[in-house]
């Protein structure tokens, strides 16, 4: 057949047979795309959850740098032995060095989190308080406050100076002592530095001495540290202690 005879007779086919195989055609197009990024998204779904580099970041401000925090799961933490003191205070002391903000409140939320300074990793833990009622300082009743703390919160872990907080639970009640981030809080290692208060807004100063937990077995809180409330057997003779001091 010659081209011109193909050319007549393609020319006498109708244009609605034409139409109908484009249509076919564009179909089959649109399944293969539809096809296509269905299976980029469970590409994309399987790799952000099996990579382990896949973490939520927090936000950090211009004084932070060399540096991100992320959160990750309590399972995550990597804390070893610690060989840190507690440098030695007076009950006085503790409630006049750092100026604490004394509060009752029920823990709220637990989070994890990640410090990687400039490939250095370093653990923390961040509490979320409920603030029932305000014995001293700015903080509203009411209100909820996040407190930085030592890693491992709500578990047992290997840090001398975490017995206490590794009592403290979601849902728990207590009597909590945090300090007040300020531009002058900045944790730097390896080259790199964290502004405190792009984490948090308030700290514990030591996971030991600052805080007194109602727990299922009882009053829980440094005795040694507070001579004045050595013979305390529950939250309300905290409660009565803190009441008298500060107000």
């Amino acid at each position: 057949m010659n081209r011109d005879r193909l050319t007549r007779l393609m020319g006498d086919v109708d244009d609605r047979f034409v139409e109908e195989s484009m249509m076919v055609e564009a179909k089959k197009r649109r399944h293969w795309h539809w096809m296509g990024g269905l299976v980029a998204a469970a590409a994309v779904t399987l790799f952000a959850v099996t990579w382990d580099g896949f973490k939520e970041l927090i936000p950090l401000s211009d004084s932070s740098s060399n540096m991100s925090v992320a959160y990750i799961d309590e399972g995550d933490i990597d804390v070893g032995m610690s060989s840190a003191n507690l440098a030695e205070m007076s009950e006085d002391e503790l409630f006049s060095k750092w100026e604490p903000a004394v509060v009752q409140g029920v823990v709220k939320q637990i989070d994890h989190i990640e410090l990687d300074f400039n490939g250095q990793e370093e653990y923390q833990s961040i509490v979320t308080i409920g603030v029932t009622d305000v014995y001293r300082g700015d903080i509203e009743q009411g209100s909820t406050i996040q407190v930085l703390t030592v890693a491992g919160v709500g578990s047992e872990v290997l840090q001398s100076d975490a017995d206490v907080i590794s009592e403290l639970r979601l849902g728990m009640e207590g009597i909590f002592m945090p300090r007040r981030h300020d531009a002058s809080h900045v944790w730097s290692q390896n080259g790199a530095s964290l502004q405190v208060m792009d984490v948090s807004d308030y700290g514990f100063p030591d996971g030991e001495r600052y805080m007194f937990l109602n727990t299922d077995e009882g009053l829980v809180f440094s005795r040694d540290a507070y001579p004045s409330l050595r013979g305390a057997e529950t939250l309300d003779d905290v409660e009565a202690f803190m009441m008298e001091r500060f107000r």
